[in-house]
């Protein structure tokens, strides 16, 4: 519990800045592991019957 309570939640994360867009990176972390599962869930196939 003291681990993860090490990673220091007391100042504001910090922010991507492209264009008109403000992104914070744990939310820009968020996305991208989101699209890389839909990717994947487009790309493996699905279990198949073996009778």
């Amino acid at each position: 519990m003291n681990a993860v309570l090490a990673i220091g939640l007391n100042h504001p994360a910090p922010y991507l800045h492209w264009g008109p867009v403000q992104l914070s990176v744990p939310n820009a972390v968020v996305i991208i592991l989101m699209l890389v599962v839909f990717a994947l869930a487009l790309v493996v196939p699905f279990p198949k019957d073996h009778e």
